[in-house]
């Protein structure tokens, strides 16, 4: 994908109700396999404790810019991998059940990732223009990570618990060392790790 880099620090976030722009990322509704289960369990899913983070998965490395340079190409290097899982107590509901219950509890323009497709997905080679620009420029990738509990009702006395990993959308952002993103208005933790990971200073 090529993209402009009209400013010098750019951040731009998708889906969980965080309005920006996009700078590259696949904002579609994640798509993918579902594995299915044998379990009968038809009961009630109450939802526990769930949470939201927009998490950093991939930075690139600090990419130094001429202003008669034009385009760049910024790849991927990993941080983090976020892979979907559905953990159970005993035979419980399916994990499409499970995951479909906690998309309705979302209720978010995006559905969750399924199992097997990780949050590496998203990961790609970012190509800026940076024509008239100068400088150290790193690119960011992230994703929004979910982790939430549940109980589901089997039949019989005991309830069956669980917890799910998972995640969906996807965000990225355009850096530039030496301007600190906290200092110029985004303190988003993932934006900060990225800048902290690619240009703080080693010890």
């Amino acid at each position: 994908m090529r993209r402009a880099v009209p400013v010098v620090v750019l951040a731009c976030a998708v889906a969980g109700g965080v309005s920006g722009c996009r700078v590259g990322g696949d904002d579609t509704r994640a798509a993918a396999q579902v594995t299915k289960s044998a379990s009968a369990c038809t009961g009630a899913i109450r939802w526990g404790r769930v949470s939201e983070e927009r998490t950093l998965t991939a930075v690139s490395r600090v990419v130094t810019v001429r202003k008669d340079d034009g385009d760049v190409r910024l790849s991927p290097l990993r941080v983090r991998e976020l892979v979907p899982r559905v953990e159970t107590s005993g035979a419980g509901p399916s994990t499409e059940r499970v995951l479909a219950s906690l998309d309705k509890r979302l209720g978010d323009a995006f559905e969750v990732a399924r199992p097997g497709r990780s949050s590496a997905a998203v990961e790609h080679v970012d190509v800026a223009d940076f024509l008239g620009a100068s400088g150290r420029f790193v690119s960011a990738w992230g994703v929004r990570a979910v982790e939430a509990t549940f109980t589901a009702d089997c039949g019989g006395t005991t309830p069956v618990y669980g917890s799910v990993s998972t995640w969906y959308g996807s965000s990225g952002a355009s850096l530039r060392c030496g301007v600190d993103p906290a200092e110029h208005g985004n303190k988003e933790q993932w934006v900060t790790e990225a800048y902290t990971l690619a240009c703080g200073d080693g010890s």
